[in-house]
């Protein structure tokens, strides 16, 4: 906004022109940290206003999410950090239990969602994880540098230094990439539902 920092610098010209010579360096710089201001603000509403809107997944399968998720929320504990994942009427849980009691609360809370033919809780218990240098993001992340598949199909979690591997691969070729990356990570075990594309 190239005219409206002109106009400032010409209304400070008039005013020192005007006998306003000794008006102060400060308040000078005032005004034109408003103009700054101004035109950041201008920048945002009008790159917020260009934004394409967000698209709501309305799917059966989010919809099964969302009660899960719901579901894990007010078991509490451990289990509300849990993430849940469906796909084609399939449900997996992955996370940490805290101890006996809260697998079996997760077990039987699960047996009252609707919407899935089958649910697998993929929980490990807290502090389970061996003692290493490499996080569990770290590991993650290695997975999926390593494998370079980069679609939305796949998920990779590492729970406890455990890979859980979910979703759909195009081909067998690209599971067994996934499946050596987790090694070559340094997964400590590996649990695989990764399914392959049914061929059209």
């Amino acid at each position: 906004m190239r005219p409206l920092r002109l106009a400032t610098l010409l209304c400070l010209l008039a005013f020192s022109a005007g006998g306003c010579a000794t008006m102060p360096l400060f308040a000078a710089m005032d005004v034109l940290n408003v103009a700054e201001t101004s035109k950041t603000g201008y920048d945002m509403a009008m790159g917020l206003n260009s934004r394409k809107s967000l698209e709501l997944d309305s799917s059966a399968d989010a919809q099964t999410e969302a009660r899960l998720r719901a579901v894990l929320d007010r078991q509490g504990g451990n289990l509300r950090y849990a993430i849940p994942y469906v796909s084609q009427d399939r449900a997996y849980v992955v996370g940490t239990y805290a101890d006996d009691q809260e697998l079996e609360r997760a077990r039987k809370a699960m047996g009252s969602v609707k919407g899935v033919s089958l649910i697998t809780l993929c929980l490990f218990r807290a502090g389970s994880g061996p003692l290493r240098r490499v996080s569990d993001g770290e590991v993650r992340d290695n997975i999926l540098r390593l494998s370079g598949i980069r679609t939305r199909e796949v998920r990779v979690h590492v729970v406890e230094g455990n890979a859980v591997l979910l979703g759909r691969v195009r081909t067998k070729a690209e599971e067994e990439q996934l499946l050596e990356s987790a090694h070559i990570a340094g997964a400590t075990r590996i649990k695989n539902y990764v399914r392959v594309f049914a061929a059209n």
